[in-house]
């Protein structure tokens, strides 16, 4: 521990959490009991010129959350690093007379299986609300807002994450957990909203994490510019997906494309949604460069997809479930998507081959 004005620096948790969230961490700033204390807005200007080596253009913001304030950033090259940027934050918000503890936003939902755990994860592609990003680093950029990922201040980002944070508040079974993978903030459901959106303008991500009676769910806003929602499947439960295909019936009007496959519960990425046997899998970095292609374009054919007003009915016709949204949106399932995941056998014999060829412009650009 590093006292220093009133102010503990639990430099030991510090450096816990950043040996498992490497590059990321969130630091929280926890009062005192009883005692008076500044605003998140004090504390939000008292950290503003707070930059990490080789990022002189990042602005971090503090966020209030269950516990106190929380501050994320990126990147944090090493645990001692992490002391160091803890003791940063603690002499910018000393001179508000904040009395307290500096520590790592670490909260989890509990003891959890590592492994055996599998979800339904969609990938989904909402234009407006994400920014095309080459992966350019950051000093060769004209505009340098950190990764750039998300428009954050449009419409639709706003949209999304207002309703994604109202999902969690009806359908938690218990704490609702926002942040970065590792290093995450129990968060009421008002406050949902604004930690993922500034860890989306200060990170380039974010994810959220909420237990329901019927497993876990997740959501990962991706450095790449997808919304990742997955629901777990809970052993015994035929029903799973139904859920998923309920949040993605809410969200369509803000959407232009949908994916979703059953994979690994966990961090995953929009390639690994997009994985599936027989068909190339989109490279993560390609992903970032051109959402708009996505309002008339599919990067493969899947055995749930979601498509907008600009794409083709999938074909052969018959074959598919078709399931009407809103805004001209359409759900298109195959028979036994289960089946389908598991083996090439499962697709259909015609069609399937055309879609391929009638996408292969694009597939060529992600492989």
């Amino acid at each position: 521990m590093d006292e220093r004005s009133g102010i503990t620096i639990d430099s030991v948790k510090i450096r816990q959490v950043n040996a498992d969230a490497t590059f990321t961490q969130g630091f929280l700033c926890a009062p005192s009991p009883a005692s008076h204390q500044p605003s998140t807005p004090d504390i939000d200007a008292a950290i503003a010129e707070i930059r990490m080596p080789d990022y002189s253009d990042q602005r971090f913001h503090a966020v209030e959350v269950s516990q106190g304030t929380a501050i994320y950033i990126f990147p944090v090259s090493s645990p001692n690093h992490a002391v160091e940027v803890a003791g940063m934050i603690a002499e910018a918000v000393a001179a508000l007379g904040f009395t307290g503890t500096i520590t790592a936003c670490s909260d989890k939902l509990g003891p959890r299986p590592r492994t055996g755990r599998y979800a339904y994860s969609a990938a989904i592609c909402a234009v407006d609300a994400a920014v095309d990003n080459s992966m350019t680093p950051l000093h060769f950029r004209s505009v340098k807002n950190n990764w750039d990922s998300w428009a954050v201040e449009s419409a639709a980002f706003k949209d999304i994450v207002d309703l994604l944070a109202g999902w969690a508040k009806t359908h938690t079974s218990g704490a609702i957990l926002a942040g970065l993978h590792f290093t995450m903030s129990r968060c009421e459901p008002h406050q949902v909203a604004e930690v993922i959106s500034r860890c989306c303008e200060d990170i380039g991500w974010a994810e959220l994490l909420f237990p329901t009676a019927n497993g876990d769910w997740y959501v990962l806003f991706s450095g790449e510019g997808w919304i990742l929602p997955g629901t777990e499947i809970k052993a015994g439960r035929a029903d799973a997906l139904e859920p998923l295909a309920r949040l993605l019936k809410d969200m369509a009007p803000l959407y232009d494309y949908a994916a979703v496959a059953r994979v690994h519960f966990g961090l995953v990425t929009p390639g690994s949604v997009m994985s599936q046997w027989g068909l190339h899998s989109p490279d993560d970095p390609e992903l970032t460069a051109n959402h708009a292609a996505m309002r008339s374009s599919v990067p493969g054919i899947f055995a749930v997809q979601v498509l907008g007003t600009g794409h083709a009915d999938l074909r052969p016709e018959g074959f598919w479930q078709v399931t009407p949204f809103n805004s001209g949106r359409r759900m298109f399932t195959a028979p036994n998507p289960d089946d389908w995941w598991t083996s090439t056998k499962h697709f259909p014999a015609v069609g399937f081959h055309a879609l391929m060829e009638a996408n292969k412009a694009l597939l060529f650009k992600w492989t």
